[in-house]
């Protein structure tokens, strides 16, 4: 009990975040996090946007790469957009696409999780599903920093036909404290560096397409 409370007090003070079974370094706030990569986010944005099509059903992950994916389909008008991602369904206020804000509380990312809308989620068949990511590796596969979001994208991935990562250079060889799923649950990754060599072999194996920008 008493390092359950020391856990608890470093979590709220930011020294460290609880996960199931112990807990992991913070994730930095969102506020901190947009203002890095700018412009690699911008141009992996760029090239997801392309892997969308007119009528396509497309799930957004948060995080501020998938923003970026969210600021460059908000001009479009032929999709219809879920997330659970504040900042993401904010990208499209003035949008002619639809979107589909998934409830539950509120996070300090802007996230929505642990709703009432499982059953909702469960109804949806997405046509492409874009994750971010907290890590990538051939050994972990997709890693993120908190149970709950990931439990989001979890009931999500198995409502797709595509799934896409978008994930910068720095996330590649990374390995976070909640692991998603293999990397063979991808379909492709868009991202602006290549991957080093045992990571791409093990991406190219599992018939992942690697689509770099740089």
């Amino acid at each position: 009990m008493t390092v359950r409370r020391d856990l608890a007090r470093l979590d709220s003070e930011g020294v460290l975040q609880r996960v199931h079974g112990g807990a992991t370094a913070p994730r930095p706030r969102f506020s901190k996090r947009v203002g890095v990569m700018v412009e690699a986010k911008s141009a992996i944005a760029r090239k997801v946007a392309e892997l969308i099509v007119s009528g396509d059903t497309v799930g957004l992950d948060s995080g501020t790469s998938c923003r970026a994916v969210a600021a460059e389909l908000a001009p479009r008008d032929d999709l219809l957009i879920v997330t659970n991602s504040i900042q993401a369904a904010v990208e499209f206020q003035y949008s002619r696409s639809s979107v589909i804000v998934l409830g539950g509380m509120l996070t300090s990312e802007a996230t929505l999780v642990s709703g009432d809308l499982v059953e909702k989620r469960r109804q949806l068949q997405l046509n492409k599903l874009v994750l971010g990511c907290g890590g990538l590796t051939a050994l972990d596969g997709i890693s993120y920093f908190d149970v709950a979001e990931t439990e989001v994208r979890r009931s999500l991935l198995g409502q797709s036909d595509t799934v896409i990562m978008a994930a910068d250079h720095t996330k590649l060889g990374q390995r976070k404290g909640v692991v998603l799923d293999r990397i063979d649950v991808l379909d492709v990754l868009v991202t602006d560096k290549e991957p080093d060599r045992d990571l791409r072999n093990e991406l190219l194996s599992a018939g992942v397409e690697i689509v770099v920008t740089g």
